[in-house]
């Protein structure tokens, strides 16, 4: 059973998380083959209404997230050059397998 995870990145903006996209794409390209690897299957950003920004994650399990997370330790600089002002905080959520699923 897979979970999705939402990581809330609290004072980053899209403006900023794009800029940071192109100045640190090598790393964040490390970072996504680094993920792949030890279990997210899929990963999205996206902007809320009030211009904040979240992660979207599809991991084999919030185990497997939270040793990733805890791990990386190129995520941090990233998150800053992005504008983090705190620690990113995640949700987790177990899928529920459905046969209207896709």
């Amino acid at each position: 059973m897979t979970v999705i995870v939402i990581t809330s990145l609290h004072g980053v903006t899209a403006d900023g998380l794009r800029e940071t996209n192109r100045s640190h794409d090598a790393t964040m390209q490390r970072i996504v083959e680094d993920a792949r690897s030890k279990g997210c299957r899929h990963h999205v950003f996206a902007e809320a209404e009030d211009g904040s920004v979240v992660v979207f994650d599809e991991w084999t399990s919030r185990e497997d997230f939270e040793a990733f997370f805890g791990g990386q330790r190129e995520i941090p600089d990233v998150m800053r050059a992005a504008g983090a002002t705190a620690t990113p905080t995640a949700a987790s959520y177990r899928v529920i397998e459905t046969t209207d699923s896709y």
